[in-house]
């Protein structure tokens, strides 16, 4: 899901699109012939649904309530249809759904997040469900959750969930450095500002696991800030324009300056630092509060910082329905159950996560932190949408590694990983 432990898609994964290419239904039958499961036929037999564990231990038998009185209430509105659900670790999700699909023993229902919807549906592996579109409401969903689900035009999913990560702030250390936890920076010169003062006490300002952790986390924010992209409309790789060049190269000078650790080379979790208070500020969403709530640690939220444009990571979490299914009509059904009001009310009030319809958002009228995390959902960026753009993240990962450790210029390792990214995206 989120969490920085997700792995990135291996080469082999990738390898089995090949395959998948092939696998789509009645590729012998005569061009005009109907899809099974198309608009319109019966909604019964069997259809399995693959899920994650998008919640801690705390709250497993919960979890797994929600999806028994989900089936339960489903299986009311359709008597014909069984549901099998099977809960699949995060790590290597990828490979797990790839090698399943292609072997037709896959998941007719399963969970993606934007990123890799290019992928999936460049490999043939989902259905489009535009033809299915009618009673979704599309239109309840909010803007950015509905461009992650969309792909060349059209519709492959249907979200129930989103985040926000920004900047959360300890405000003890705020006011040991002279400033205001009512008064957050927005931009970057503020930001600077206040990581010269913690560095004047001894203090890191944030965290940045820029040789390891997810890009997501660490260069796609401050690059969006900064007005680039990894790429542009028309897909095309513009990592090392002028605008990426900045992002780099401000990297560079938060390393130099000390305003982050030196290990932010090689350590993928810095989180301890800010626990212990040694660090002014942490990268974080939900979650990061549910850990700083039990360890009875003060914090307060910023906004995603500006450069040239407020903006800041936020995925959407969404639901799609497997190319070579052989019930498409009841898997497109369960999708649409799944992600529809009252059902992803309950999900996101479960597992800590942002609705992303319109029609669900009062969930948290009463929880002021996640009130202040809606007000940035608009300003929030689901990923890079490109088919390629799991196999982006090592090659950035390694260039920003080689930067910090004065091997190569910001301009140098920004020219270096579009290079990279450019023989990925032509593969």
């Amino acid at each position: 899901m989120t969490k920085r432990a997700l792995s990135m898609v291996l080469p082999a994964a990738l390898s089995l699109g090949i395959v998948l290419s092939g696998c789509g239904s009645d590729a012998g039958s005569p061009d005009n012939a109907p899809d099974p499961g198309a608009a319109g036929d019966k909604v019964a037999g069997e259809i399995t649904v693959w899920g994650h564990p998008y919640v801690g231990d705390d709250k497993k038998e919960q979890l797994k309530a929600f999806w028994n009185d989900t089936i339960a209430a489903f299986k009311q509105k359709y008597p014909d249809v069984k549901v099998n659900y099977e809960e699949i670790p995060w790590k290597n999700r990828e490979q797990k759904i790839l090698t399943a699909l292609a072997a037709g023993s896959g998941p007719d229902v399963f969970y993606q997040l934007p990123d890799q919807i290019p992928q999936f549906a460049g490999n043939n592996a989902l259905e489009p469900l535009d033809a299915y579109s009618k009673d979704i409401q599309t239109d309840d969903f909010s803007k950015g959750a509905l461009a992650g689900a969309t792909y060349q035009g059209k519709l492959y999913a249907l979200p129930i969930l989103q985040e926000v990560q920004t900047l959360i702030y300890n405000p003890d250390l705020i006011k040991a450095i002279g400033e205001d936890p009512a008064k957050l920076p927005t931009t970057w010169d503020e930001f600077d500002r206040w990581a010269e003062k913690a560095k004047a006490q001894g203090l890191y300002a944030r965290n940045f696991e820029g040789g390891a952790g997810c890009c997501n986390a660490t260069l796609y924010p401050l690059l969006w800030q900064s007005g680039g992209n990894v790429v542009d409309d028309a897909g095309s790789i513009i990592l090392n324009n002028d605008k990426g060049v900045q992002a780099f190269e401000y990297v560079k000078k938060m390393y130099d300056n000390g305003w982050i650790p030196k290990d932010s080379i090689s350590n993928d979790n810095q989180f301890p630092e800010f626990l212990s208070g040694k660090m002014l500020a942490v990268w974080g969403q939900g979650s990061t509060l549910t850990t700083l709530k039990a360890q009875k640690k003060p914090y307060v939220i910023g906004p995603p910082l500006k450069k040239e444009k407020q903006a800041s990571f936020g995925t959407v979490g969404m639901f799609v329905v497997s190319k070579t299914s052989k019930n498409k009509a009841a898997a497109v059904e369960f999708a649409k159950f799944l992600t529809s009001t009252d059902t992803a009310k309950a999900f996101n009030k479960l597992t800590g996560y942002l609705p992303v319809r319109k029609s669900a958002g009062d969930i948290y009228s009463g929880d002021q932190d996640m009130k202040e995390f809606m007000k940035y959902a608009d300003l929030t960026i689901p990923g890079i949408s490109h088919p390629a753009a799991r196999g982006f993240m090592p090659k950035i990962q390694a260039e920003l590694g080689a930067m910090l450790e004065g091997k190569k210029t910001p301009k140098q390792a920004a020219d270096a990983a579009a290079e990279a990214l450019k023989l990925d995206a032509k593969k």
